[in-house]
């Protein structure tokens, strides 16, 4: 039940009152009506065009008839009709310029219509003249020319005879037409008389043959009923007819014996609750066929409906104020139907059954397998499971060609897998960390969920990436680009300007409101009346924003009211600016929306989350920056110029939005570095949370439990961490890989945090680059590119690239010394310990300011395991390239920052595979993860009194079996380290 995008919507019109998209007449109360799901451009959420049932088909491609949720609510005969119609027509599309011809002909050329004269269908012919063309293909008529006119339609269209006769074969509106309904046919010569006379007697043979098979197969199904000699899907089909049928003939006899209001009675009086999450004479037929429902056994007060679209009974209750009740079940819990006493008189009701037994409810054996079920996920297929890939790009997915690091999912028979002419397969999706499942995949999706499925059916023995983690790779990688990905989420991509942040008085001045420069957000008492809220759901793929504030003018005692909605990270959404003659009106207004929103009064202590209603995100918007500075940044700065490129780079705001977009983070809801601390403390809590949760086996949690608390957290983290996933649902929490990627953000949150705070300090007469310096608390200079210690450094950096890491080379462009305030004092306990190196440590851009004002930081105990080999210390190597993976550089940002740290190593706990250590063994300083391959020990140069510098090329060692390529040096305690060195890179990418 997990993000399903309904693709089509079929039921009986609620009233006159719609239109159809295709031939633009009303659709009549009752009548059969089919829609096509599309999104909301004013709102997040889809909306149903709806069409007729016959001009439907022109328009909508349907694959399944479980691409129409809600089918079995029709009665049964409207249901069979679109079972065939898919099954006959399944592949029915047209061009824009065919539904433009099509839509003249919406009707079909029968012996009834011809009898109206309104509807007449007027065809002549006629020899084309020098320059007419087809209205269909636009280039000129060559031999016959077709005039078209509609019913009372003044004017004609007219087609080359080719165009003409192509399309209508296609939907069969010419099955009626002979040569006598043919205006002028006896003016045309005897050659292209004869082509037309053709070209219908063909088209009649098609028809009486279609005829004849049809007949046949009805012939065949009376023998099957006379013979008794029925398939088990038969019987169930026939079975469900007769309860369809009954199940109607109490609907009918509802509306037609009791109002709305006494059905509302009925239901009531049988302990049923009134929601909008059903029909209320649906569910009101179902208690009186079946039995009324008893409360949902897993939140104890949700009420169950059935739905159609999932073949089962859900619960419509929430299992907490963040998330719904997932609950679903095909046996619910019933009792016996009763009448109250004020409607013992209704004459319908008498007839019904005093003895109170109800009937069992049948269901379909069929799951439900929606065409985009596997939407959004690239697959690589075994060459030769053709049926494989045709069910999979049924279900949505893509199937590429290649085995690149894009395919999230590899599908292998599990015996060519072992034959040496997959070994090359093997080897790539082993180095692309992808998974592989069997051939009986998709089939196993037929019983049971996508997460299930692909762990019954998983074969690879490899360590691989979860399809979350990969598709959060590659969303990303298309966002950059911009070049890949639909036309439709291209559509609804939000410009980077659409969130602009106007600060003006208490907050942000809403960009839609267009009065930035007039007015600024209104407060008392300190306290600005402006807020911003979020409402998340994973299963609903909702991701939506309410803002809302009051600003005041500048100079006039004048207030508006100011709303904005929709989806974040997209321009889905719209926006309401209300006028208020005094601030007391305004107040009262907001206080009403914001009630109304979140269920909370304005002025209420403590934020209380109530089931469907938004909660409030705390952004810090540094309201209280001065105004802008007199002096250009760098302009007067005594720094030197290498410092003042390096005081550029670390503050590069640019470089903190591509940290923050690489995590999906919406920008525009949540401006950089303004979230506040707290709120990110409590998000990590919740990363904790889950983190037990995953940990927990199936004794302790049932896959139900664990699915319905990660659910519940997945909604938490992402209200209060304001994600952008365009117009795709937000990504369950459910693999150790994905929440190693949100603590990453949190920790960049943290940094980038940090780093704002200092750009929006005060720099008063002074220069704001060197007042930024400042507050770094740390001693910067460049080394000279001909001292002893920059070529030590340089030949550090040639000597110990991995030949593995062949991705790029590295440019040094600055080493910089760098003296930390009271480092150097507390690594002094540890530097006379033996076994000191100089050793590299890497990260991204945007977390230097944070790394160089407040020193290298070991990972909290409420951290997570995942990403931590030897637990949570602080990781260094010996191999330059090893530490310059974690710069995350790319060709459009090709700097980073590497450091170099004196670290106290002292006696090393040696291991060659992963353990994490809570605590190191006893006589023991650190770990050293054994690499296959280092730096050349008879190289290794002595510096500063008794540091090891192990500059050499590398070589193998004498460890041959490892799950290291490379060492890696662990301490558990910040003060056995002491950053020496900055070093600038460019990563040039080969």
């Amino acid at each position: 039940m997990n993000n399903i995008e309904w693709k089509f919507k079929a039921e009986y019109a609620k009233s006159n009152r719609s239109q159809c998209r295709f031939c633009h007449s009303k659709i009549n109360c009752n009548e059969l009506r089919l829609a096509i799901m599309v999104q909301s451009t004013f709102f997040d959420g889809r909306i149903p065009t709806w069409y007729h049932y016959d001009c439907f088909w022109y328009c909508g491609k349907v694959l399944s008839e479980d691409d129409f949720p809600g089918l079995d609510n029709l009665r049964w005969d409207d249901q069979e009709k679109i079972r065939k119609r898919i099954q006959g027509e399944s592949v029915i599309l047209f061009t824009l310029s065919e539904l433009v011809l099509i839509e003249i002909f919406s009707y079909e050329c029968n012996n009834e219509a011809a009898t109206k004269s309104d509807e007449m269908l007027e065809i002549s012919v006629d020899q084309p003249i020098r320059s007419s063309l087809c209205a269909l293909c636009r280039k000129k008529v060559q031999s016959v020319r077709m005039h078209v006119r509609k019913g009372n339609q003044k004017t004609r269209k007219s087609y080359d005879i080719d165009c003409f006769f192509n399309t209508y074969d296609s939907v069969q509106v010419l099955q009626n037409l002979t040569v006598d309904k043919i205006i002028d046919f006896d003016l045309l010569p005897v050659d292209c008389q004869q082509d037309i006379q053709n070209r219908l007697q063909k088209r009649k043979i098609e028809i009486d043959s279609e005829h004849e098979k049809k007949k046949r197969k009805e012939e065949e199904g009376t023998l099957n009923s006379k013979g008794k000699c029925f398939t088990t899907e038969e019987k169930e089909k026939k079975m469900l007819n007769i309860q369809c049928d009954k199940f109607w003939e109490i609907k009918d006899n509802l509306r037609n014996n009791l109002t709305k209001r006494e059905m509302e009675k009925l239901l009531l009086h049988n302990g049923q609750q009134i929601t909008r999450k059903f029909e209320i004479t649906s569910h009101l037929a179902d208690c009186i066929m079946f039995g009324p429902l008893e409360p949902c056994p897993a939140c104890e007060q949700g009420q169950l409906f059935f739905s159609s679209r999932f073949n089962s009974y859900l619960c419509g209750g929430d299992i907490s104020a963040w998330t719904k009740c997932k609950y679903s079940t095909q046996k619910p819990g019933r009792k016996k139907f009763t009448i109250p006493e004020l409607l013992s008189d209704n004459n319908y009701l008498k007839c019904l059954p005093k003895d109170g037994e109800h009937s069992e409810r049948l269901f379909s054996s069929r799951r439900p397998l929606v065409s985009n079920l596997l939407k959004g996920i690239n697959f690589f297929i075994q060459p030769d499971l053709h049926d494989v890939k045709r069910n999979i790009e049924k279900l949505g997915g893509t199937v590429v060609a290649q085995l690149t690091s894009k395919v999230m999912l590899a599908i292998f028979s599990e015996s060519s897998l072992q034959s040496e002419s997959c070994s090359n397969f093997v080897l790539k999706m082993s180095e692309k960390r992808i998974a592989c499942v069997s051939e009986s995949f998709v089939d196993q999706l037929q019983n049971i969920p996508l997460h299930d499925a692909l762990a019954k059916c998983k074969i690879n023995s490899w360590d691989a990436d979860s399809i979350e983690v990969k598709r959060d790779q590659i969303g990303y990688s298309s966002l950059e680009k911009k070049t890949s990905g639909s036309s439709k989420r291209k559509k609804f991509e939000e410009d980077s300007d659409h969130g602009k942040v106007i600060i003006k008085g208490g907050g942000a001045v809403h960009a839609c409101s267009g009065l930035h420069e007039i007015a600024h957000v209104y407060q008392q008492n300190g306290k600005p009346y402006d807020v911003v809220l979020n409402a998340v759901d994973v299963d609903s793929g909702r991701n939506s924003y309410y803002k809302l504030q009051i600003l005041k003018h500048d100079h006039l005692n004048q207030f508006w009211v100011s709303r904005a909605w929709g989806r974040i990270g997209t321009t889905i959404g719209s926006h309401l600016l209300e006028s208020f003659d005094t601030a007391l009106e305004a107040i009262e207004f907001f206080c009403e929306v914001y009630l109304e929103k979140t269920g909370n009064g304005w002025n209420s202590k403590k934020f209380v989350k109530y089931s469907n209603k938004f909660y409030p995100v705390k952004i810090d918007y540094f309201t209280k920056i001065p105004s802008p500075p007199k002096i250009k940044p760098g302009s007067k700065s005594t720094l030197p110029k290498a410092v003042k490129e390096l005081m550029k780079l670390i503050f590069n705001v640019q470089a903190f939005k591509h940290t923050m977009l690489e995590f999906s983070v919406d920008l525009n809801k949540m401006p950089l570095g303004n979230l506040a601390t707290d709120q990110i403390q409590r998000a990590f809590n919740i990363l904790s949370q889950v983190k037990k949760i995953l940990k927990m086996d199936n004794s302790q949690l049932s896959e139900m439990e664990r699915r319905i608390k990660i659910t519940d957290y997945s909604n938490q983290f992402y209200t209060l961490i304001p994600h952008n996933f365009g117009i795709e649902s937000p990504t369950l929490l459910n693999t150790e890989d994905l929440l190693k990627i949100k603590w990453d953000l949190l920790e960049n949150l943290k940094d980038i945090h940090i780093a704002y705070k200092i750009l929006h300090c005060d720099t008063g007469d002074e220069d704001p680059m060197d007042v930024h310096y400042a507050k770094l608390c740390t001693k910067i200079e460049p080394l000279s590119k001909r001292s002893a210690e920059y070529k030590r450094i340089v030949k550090y950096a040639q000597n110990t690239h991995a030949s593995t890491h062949d991705g790029y080379t590295l440019q040094i462009e600055n080493v910089f010394s760098v003296e930390r305030s009271g480092e150097l004092e507390r690594y002094a306990e540890f530097k006379k310990l033996h076994n000191r190196m100089l050793l590299w440590h890497g990260s991204r851009l945007s977390n230097f300011v944070g790394i160089i004002s407040q020193g290298l930081r070991i990972a909290p105990p409420e951290s997570l395991i995942t990403g931590h080999m030897f637990g949570k210390g602080i990781y260094f190597a010996d191999m330059v390239s090893k530490s310059a993976n974690y710069c995350n550089a790319t060709t459009e940002d090709p700097h980073g920052l590497l450091l170099l740290c004196e670290v106290a190593l002292g006696d090393m706990y040696e291991l060659t595979e992963p353990e994490f250590l809570t605590k190191l063994p006893r006589g023991k300083h650190s770990v050293k993860g054994l690499g296959m391959n280092v730096p050349n020990p008879a190289e290794v140069e002595i510096i500063d009194d008794g540091v090891m510098v192990p500059l050499g090329k590398a070589v193998q060692s004498n460890i041959r079996e490892s799950s290291l390529q490379y060492n890696e040096y662990v301490i558990y305690n910040v003060k056995q380290m002491n950053i020496k060195y900055l070093v600038k890179m460019k990563f040039q990418f080969k």
